[in-house]
């Protein structure tokens, strides 16, 4: 069986720990399990916790979603009112400041979990 790398290990922790959070916190849209998730998804994610674990991350939440609704858009993902994976809409694909509390606050838990794993998670 071969190993998980860095990056992969890094991932699956952030993601996991980001998707209990929107449990905890009751939030309107749970991430499906990792194991659902799309192809795309998972190379587009694997891509984000390796920026963000490296000296190009993003500084600030309102960055980090700015990336985020782009590389959904370049997933085929549109804004729509209800979160639809078959249709690939999401309500949180707006400008940062047009978010809820709740969603920006989500954007800034997923910054502190990147930091721990960049900082704990390692070779």
């Amino acid at each position: 069986m071969i190993s998980p790398s860095l990056t992969e290990r890094r991932a699956a922790f952030v993601y996991d720990a980001a998707r209990l959070a929107a449990i905890a916190a009751n939030a309107p849209i749970v991430p499906a399990l990792w194991t659902e998730r799309e192809q795309d998804f998972c190379e587009q994610f694997l891509r984000v916790i390796e920026r963000q674990c490296g000296p190009q991350r993003s500084s600030s939440p309102e960055e980090l979603h700015g990336n985020w609704v782009h590389a959904y858009r370049s997933m085929g993902w549109q804004y729509g009112a209800e979160y639809s994976r078959e249709k690939r809409e999401h309500p949180d694909l707006v400008p940062y400041d047009q978010l809820g509390t709740l969603e920006q606050d989500k954007d800034a838990i997923f910054m502190a979990l990147c930091e721990i794993a960049r900082q704990y998670i390692r070779e």
